[in-house]
């Protein structure tokens, strides 16, 4: 029986644990905390999830909540105009049941639900958890008593052990002043096409100041929502620190909202914090890193997830990310049969992972500067037509099927030109 070792018990490690020990792997998940302690501490993302990474999930036999939370209902994007912060253009879409299709299907559970559930599912299917903090001599231990160790947890000192692959990574500095704050009390959200949404996502965007967006999930104590705050570092945005408390940091949250996003504003006349832990605040450089750790030792370490591929969250793909990585992963080991997991293998298996994520980091890093021309004429022409919105929306699972919008003036025009009643040339023309 293979051994395998898995240091990290987030959404990435746990699905690549439980998946292999259903296949008959001797698999051990290295955790620095408990089940209980993750679900009374501190909020860790707001894990926005989609059609494809539900399905991995599924595929896993880990879709444990379906029974008492609904996916959302819908979702829209606004651009706001920085001078009055009234709307500029907006586009909104019918999700699952409302939408009535299962490939647009959209949700959140809290990471504090998601992961003791999940870690209590592998051990009644025989994994083996070790609560410890590791380090590069536990790695060496590890790799002396396992067929294979990865590495699943982008946080601490053995994150940092990988080291940064220039080529890929764009940015050296942070992008974004980041927070979130779970609450309740928020009313429904309002679309222009769709009218009021219970349970959904509402993104909208003040060019030069950042971005904000709200979305239904499930926490500890029942459905809320979260408030998703992208402030460019030291502008008024920049004024989010969970050291402030949860009182002043919920005030300055309304602070936020009141002056840059008032229609949002509106709809949190009655909000509270879920709990006091339901707050986080931070920064960091999004990082794509080098996935092959070689250990003192000689042997080597595998790095996944947030470990290696590490996006701002402004599209909403962390946990998606780390979902597909783990299937990709998950693949190449029963791929591979009895052979070494040596370097190649891993280098090799993230080849095969960035051939589809490299789209969603562009996707993502596009939206940290200065849209590009062909961005601009696709996001309007979502404003204008439902069928173009239609396929900004799917992009949100998959990348690749907008990629070339964002960064081709042509092939955007003529997106939009067959779509719509516009020569290609026209619109070109009016962009220059």
């Amino acid at each position: 029986m293979r051994k395998i070792t898995i240091v990290g018990a987030g959404q990435a490690g746990m699905l690549v644990g439980v998946g292999l020990i259903r296949k008959g792997y001797e698999v051990t998940v290295i955790s620095n905390q408990t089940p209980e302690e993750i679900r009374n501490g501190r909020v860790t993302s707001s894990q926005g999830m989609q059609a494809i990474p539900i399905q991995i999930e599924r595929e896993m036999g880990l879709r444990l909540w379906e029974d008492i939370y609904q996916p959302w209902d819908g979702a829209q994007f606004n651009i706001l105009n920085p001078q009055d912060n009234s709307t500029a253009l907006t586009f909104s879409k019918l999700l699952g049941a409302r939408n009535g299709a299962s490939d647009l299907v959209m949700e959140s559970i809290d990471q504090r639900v998601k992961m003791p559930g999940w870690i209590h599912r592998f051990e009644e299917l025989g994994g083996k958890m070790v609560y410890e903090d590791a380090d590069i001599a536990s790695l060496e231990r590890y790799s002396e008593e396992s067929d294979l160790v990865l590495v699943a947890s982008g946080k601490g000192d053995i994150g940092k052990l990988l080291k940064r692959d220039d080529e890929k990574s764009v940015f050296d500095k942070p992008m974004r002043a980041l927070g979130l704050a779970y609450v309740k009390g928020m009313t429904p959200m309002k679309t222009r096409d769709h009218g009021d949404i219970q349970r959904g996502l509402t993104w909208s965007a003040c060019p030069g100041v950042g971005e904000y967006f709200v979305c239904n999930a499930l926490t500890t104590s029942g459905e809320c929502d979260i408030m998703i705050f992208e402030g460019v570092p030291g502008g008024p945005m920049d004024i989010l620190d969970t050291r402030d408390g949860p009182e002043k940091y919920l005030e300055n949250c309304l602070k936020i909202l009141k002056e840059f996003f008032p229609e949002e504003y509106a709809r949190c006349q009655n909000v509270e914090l879920t709990d006091d832990m339901g707050i986080l605040s931070g920064r960091f450089p999004p990082t794509i890193r080098k996935p092959v750790l070689t250990l003192p030792n000689g042997k080597f370490a595998m790095g996944i997830a947030d470990a290696v591929c590490l996006n701002d969250p402004i599209t909403g793909q962390g946990a998606c990310n780390a979902a597909k990585f783990a299937k990709t992963v998950y693949d190449a080991v029963l791929k591979h049969g009895q052979d070494d997991f040596d370097d190649n293998w891993m280098q090799s298996t993230f080849d095969n992972y960035w051939e589809s994520a490299k789209y969603c980091v562009d996707f993502t890093n596009a939206m940290l500067v200065e849209p590009t021309q062909a961005m601009g004429m696709f996001l309007t022409a979502c404003d204008a037509n439902q069928k173009v919105a239609d396929i900004m929306f799917s992009g949100m699972d998959d990348a690749e099927r907008i990629h070339r919008y964002l960064f081709d003036e042509q092939e955007t025009a003529k997106l939009i030109a067959k779509l719509s009643a516009t020569p290609a040339e026209q619109l070109i023309a009016q962009s220059a």
